[in-house]
């Protein structure tokens, strides 16, 4: 029997890098120019750890917003005010509780602060000077702060905010180094994340790098020279993976 046209599992195709994140992540896009969200759309697609959703409405947004789906972040097109006559709704109402991107065709320095006050965590301007790969660099942090503690606050200066702009600042490799930097023990770090968050700080740390390197793939995927896609590497590590599966329950739940 020739079995010369049967792959061997050496040559069979390996799974996608981070796989097992696939849509895993939930970003909401209201804009209510078609062309604009398709555009928005279809830049974010090839990332296959993000779910996206989009509505035209403030209104439409608002319905899912409350319909308890967790949403990663937001991207909000300001000029829409279906809602009270008021551009700024959605802001007002969300702001200080999600991870808010706010596009606007207006070049007031005005509105953008104002956007800020509000709690918007980003403002880009639409047009020419957009740059595709800064804004899809702002959302993958913005998102992977919300995983990390989605009531995160630059200003406060809390032992839970202040370990998670260490954790972002030094990018420790364990819980230990991680308390090592904030000066206190494995324990006190390990109780500080259960009792703020609920989750564990291994847990937190895990995620954390994971969708650090899966960022880190998408965006060379997306945007990368052919030699940017050689030094990433393009894949993800076994371990990351192997974790994930063996503490998936935990990790979904986080994420969701």
């Amino acid at each position: 029997m020739n079995n010369r046209n049967k792959a061997s599992p050496s040559r069979q195709s390996a799974p996608r890098p981070f796989h097992f994140i696939d849509r895993m992540l939930t970003v909401l896009i209201v804009e209510d120019d078609p062309l604009g969200r398709d555009l928005l759309t279809g830049m974010l697609e090839p990332a296959a750890c993000y779910a996206v959703h989009a509505a035209a409405t403030n209104s439409k947004a608002l319905e899912l917003l409350r319909s308890g789906k967790r949403f990663h972040a937001c991207i909000i097109d300001l000029g829409i005010n279906d809602v009270d006559d008021d551009e700024y709704y959605l802001l007002r109402h969300y702001g200080r509780h999600s991870s808010i991107i706010v596009l606007t065709g207006s070049p007031s320095p005005r509105k953008g602060a104002t956007c800020i006050q509000l709690g918007a965590r980003a403002v880009f301007e639409k047009g020419a000077s957009f740059d595709s790969r800064f804004f899809f660099q702002t959302l993958n942090r913005l998102v992977l702060v919300n995983v990390v503690n989605h009531r995160f606050n630059e200003g406060a200066g809390d032992t839970l905010n202040i370990a998670t702009q260490t954790l972002f600042e030094t990018s420790p490799g364990s819980v230990t180094q991680w308390a090592e930097r904030l000066r206190i023990t494995d324990r006190q770090l390990r109780n500080l994340w259960h009792t703020g968050s609920g989750f564990g700080a291994k847990q937190v740390l895990f995620l954390y790098h994971c969708l650090k390197n899966a960022f880190v793939h998408y965006e060379t995927l997306l945007f990368g020279s052919s030699e940017e896609c050689l030094a990433s590497g393009r894949f993800s590590p076994p371990r990351l993976e192997a974790y994930f599966q063996e503490h998936q329950e935990l990790l979904t739940f986080m994420l969701s």
